[in-house]
């Protein structure tokens, strides 16, 4: 069929040789609003006015130098600056007096502008309301402190005892695989204490939870055999395996719930009163009660984000901890003289007193995380106009306060040059040696890094940080009474596949050696 017949003078146009012509038209059309929203939009606001339609910033930040592009915006932009990742654009704020009320609620809420992770979680209401996460953080911070966190030390002991026993027989560890399979124990066994034996396939599911993750940072696409695609598929499977293994939780938190008068600070009280100790599976389910998520679905949701925050917290921790120590053995050697101290003092057995007097440990893992930030910090959707710096930002604008930026920028270590390409206590590519120095956190206080952003910062601040610090000691606590650690590739951080949004080693380069040390130290 024509639209225009020949018999009326005009060339037969068709159907096929229209729609070529749309498809150009709308894409012209929108690439024309796409750059000149960009050029002239915005063109008041500090940041690349071209990138990548859609895609923007992510491709540079995942396969460049993280560090020195970031450093590299903030000489060329200041301490405010676009950028567009994914489909989305978010402003870099990189001031510490700037960020401290947003971070704590004021003038700000917390937002989460990656679509897929969006699709994944589904429900993130609790962190957006004051009142729900009151009393929801302080009954997690209890369960992850003081005797909550003592309570979990003997099986997260003996969850990592397997695991290093395993590594001794083999004489060696992928780092990267293994913290991997050891965050997905500890946190379906020993924190969200979700009981699996004989009722799911355990490997089955931890491959599941994988399949699950991989996608919450990437493309929004679902086509068949996408990594979103398999990453729903998965999250539908888990969802059905948790609910029958939730029911009876559900339905006995269920019926407080009701009882309580859907109040959660009653809740929070009678379970702080309680003396049985704070669940963190019940957290998670108080969490989504509040929000109106009071479905069985809910509940085994909630299951899964617990699954989820813990195993790839611990997992991303533990392997920049190990890349970084690994590669320094004159530190190891300071570690394994301070473990002789603490069983002088304490006696061989690694409790939960012990793991609190290893001062030399504690400045270990928070250089690792100094240097080697796991988390890219977060975001925040302003609720009014903020002014940094003389560059006004309006409310609705989404703030990314950068952990890696921010330590770069520490008032105590840096001092303002800006000739370099990096600052030296962070180029750990060219100089390790002089950039990870745990002895900084034993200084005096007012000499110490004040800008430690890993874990956030505010009334937002991880409440697992304890948790995953406590992890990381006991385990390289296990390791390193008995093993020296090389890396069978030395330069495998020089080698990285990936640096956005965390660490991901070349295949094949992330093998550790565990070599006996000569008179080893007990573990009880």
């Amino acid at each position: 069929m024509s639209i225009y017949s020949e018999e009326n003078g005009a060339s037969a146009f068709s159907h096929s040789a229209l729609l070529p012509w749309l498809a150009t038209t709308v894409a012209g059309a929108f690439l024309l609003y796409y750059f000149s929203n960009i050029i002239f939009g915005r063109k008041r606001l500090p940041g690349p006015w071209l990138t990548i339609p859609f895609l923007g910033d992510t491709i540079e930040l995942a396969l460049s130098d993280y560090a020195r592009m970031m450093f590299s915006r903030f000489k060329r932009y200041g301490r405010v600056f676009r950028m567009r990742l994914l489909g989305f654009e978010a402003y870099v704020v990189a001031d510490p007096e700037v960020l401290r009320p947003l971070l704590s609620d004021d003038g700000a809420t917390v937002a989460m502008p990656v679509q897929t992770f969006n699709w994944l979680m589904e429900n993130l209401n609790v962190l957006r309301s004051k009142e729900t996460h009151r009393p929801w953080r302080k009954l997690h911070l209890a369960a992850v402190t003081g005797g909550g966190l003592k309570a979990m030390v003997p099986l997260i002991r003996q969850i990592m005892e397997d695991h290093v026993r395993q590594w001794a027989t083999d004489g060696r560890v992928e780092i990267f695989e293994e913290a991997r399979l050891l965050g997905l124990d500890l946190a379906i066994f020993a924190i969200t204490g979700i009981n699996l034996e004989g009722k799911v396939d355990v490997t089955w599911f931890k491959e599941q939870v994988s399949m699950y993750v991989r996608g919450l940072y990437g493309l929004p696409i679902v086509l068949p055999g996408s990594k979103m695609a398999k990453a729903l598929a998965a999250k539908r499977r888990l969802l059905n395996t948790l609910m029958p293994l939730m029911r009876e939780r559900h339905e006995a938190f269920h019926a407080e719930w009701e009882a309580a008068g859907k109040d959660a600070d009653k809740i929070a009280s009678k379970m702080m009163e309680s003396g049985d100790g704070v669940s963190l599976n019940k957290v998670q389910m108080l969490g989504f009660h509040s929000t109106g998520g009071e479905t069985l679905r809910d509940s085994a949701l909630s299951a899964l984000h617990g699954i989820m925050a813990a195993a790839d917290t611990t997992r991303f921790a533990l392997f920049n901890t190990w890349a970084i120590l690994a590669q320094m053995p004159a530190v190891q050697d300071k570690v394994f003289e301070e473990q002789k101290k603490v069983i002088a003092e304490f006696g061989p057995e690694i409790g939960y007193q012990a793991m609190s007097n290893m001062p030399y440990l504690d400045a270990v893992f928070k250089e690792a995380l100094r240097v080697l930030p796991p988390s890219s910090g977060g975001f925040r959707k302003l609720t009014r106009d903020v002014t940094i710096c003389g560059v006004t930002l309006p409310a609705g604008t989404i703030v990314w306060y950068h952990a890696l930026l921010l330590q770069m920028l520490d008032p105590v270590l840096w001092d303002g040059d800006t000739s370099y390409d990096i600052p030296p206590y962070m180029d750990w590519r060219n100089n390790l040696e002089d950039a990870f120095q745990p002895e900084r956190w034993l200084a005096d206080e007012a000499k110490r890094p004040r800008n430690f952003y890993v874990f956030g910062s505010g009334s937002h601040m991880c409440p697992g940080m304890n948790l995953v610090q406590m992890e990381v000691k006991l385990l390289l606590t296990l390791v390193m009474r008995r093993f020296s650690l090389e890396l069978e590739v030395p330069d495998m951080l020089l080698r990285l596949a990936a640096q956005f949004p965390y660490l991901i080693p070349a295949k094949g380069t992330d093998g550790m050696r565990l070599v006996p040390r000569v008179q080893g130290l007990p573990w009880s």
